[in-house]
């Protein structure tokens, strides 16, 4: 299952307290060794968009202790360290610092819980005024952080549009994808990825007017558009207003984040085969005013070619 959000704390390791210790039969020379190092806490980025269920029970994560020093100057043993695996495109931000980390690489590894330090222990804190009293270092804690983790999924091709559009289906003829089709809205509930050519393409949930401000599957599926780096507009050749279901489309991107009205736009005018060659042509010229339209149906493979053409060159 797809999830897009999680919120987790994570606790690096405690350093090991440093060793108050002195050779045998003597009371001012010191052994005592140095506290492990607590584990510290990666995170690191995967194609695998399912991660974020890994959370959905487990709200907590911390990394293992580090081992309190011994005598005869032997440290204790370091704390092991974690890795949390996450999705490419996962934003985490720190609810109480407003720190964000992103990971937008594939296999990037970046700290994000760093272990305590280990105490000094005798040994190391030996001065020439040591005292036989002396006493070691306690361990230091390791970072505690709370962490909101969002996911945007990063595509070179968003297929938008309202309910209905045929998207889910121009997915999978494009890319041999899986996606759950049928004739009602609202069939699409998560976003769905295919590949074409190592172009990545990714299904947007249907979008109907008031979804920036959360109506429908709203911000939840705007936000996986802001990485997209061309948008193929979906309008159902059934449509009896195209203008309406154009301008509102465009209007929730708008006042969502302009800068998605800024992104290069592909018209596509899907399920042309329902329509007569004429009804076709007057649809097409309709929306020519709002820039290049193509016209395709699942149904004619040299419509899916001129589409496929038309990806390559963006």
């Amino acid at each position: 299952m797809f999830i897009d959000e999680a919120e987790v704390t994570l606790i690096a390791g405690r350093g090991g307290d440093g060793r108050t210790s002195f050779l045998p039969g003597y009371k001012v020379i010191p052994d005592g060794g140095n506290g492990g190092r607590g584990g510290s806490i990666y995170a690191v980025a995967s194609s695998d968009l399912t991660l974020l269920s890994q959370f959905t029970g487990n709200k907590k994560i911390k990394a293992s202790d580090g081992k309190n020093g011994n005598r005869l100057k032997r440290t204790g043993k370091i704390g092991q360290n974690i890795t949390i695996v996450l999705p490419i495109g996962s934003i985490l931000t720190e609810k109480n610092t407003n720190e964000v980390i992103e990971l937008n690489t594939l296999n990037q590894k970046v700290l994000i819980g760093k272990g305590g330090l280990g105490g000094k222990g005798t040994w190391d804190l030996r001065t020439t005024s040591f005292r036989e009293k002396f006493k070691a270092e306690e361990g230091h804690p390791g970072e505690k952080k709370e962490f909101k983790i969002e996911v945007k999924l990063i595509a070179d091709v968003g297929l938008i549009g309202l309910p209905n559009a045929g998207k889910s289906s121009l997915l999978n003829t494009l890319t041999r994808a899986h996606a759950k089709v049928a004739s009602y809205p609202f069939t699409t509930l998560e976003p769905n990825l295919g590949v074409m050519d190592g172009k990545i393409i990714v299904d947007i949930p249907g979008l109907i007017e008031g979804a920036s401000e959360g109506k429908g599957l709203g911000i939840k599926s705007l936000k996986h558009i802001e990485k997209v780096n061309l948008i193929i507009h979906c309008i159902s050749g059934e449509s009896e207003n195209l203008e309406k279901d154009y301008d509102v489309i465009r209007g929730e991107l708008g006042k969502f984040n302009l800068s998605l009205t800024e992104k290069p736009e592909i018209i596509l005018l899907t399920k042309s085969d329902l329509l007569h060659p004429q009804e076709l042509e007057r649809k097409r010229k309709k929306l020519e005013k709002f820039g290049k339209v193509l016209m395709v149906s699942i149904h004619d493979l040299q419509s899916i070619q001129r589409l496929k053409n038309c990806i390559r060159g963006n």
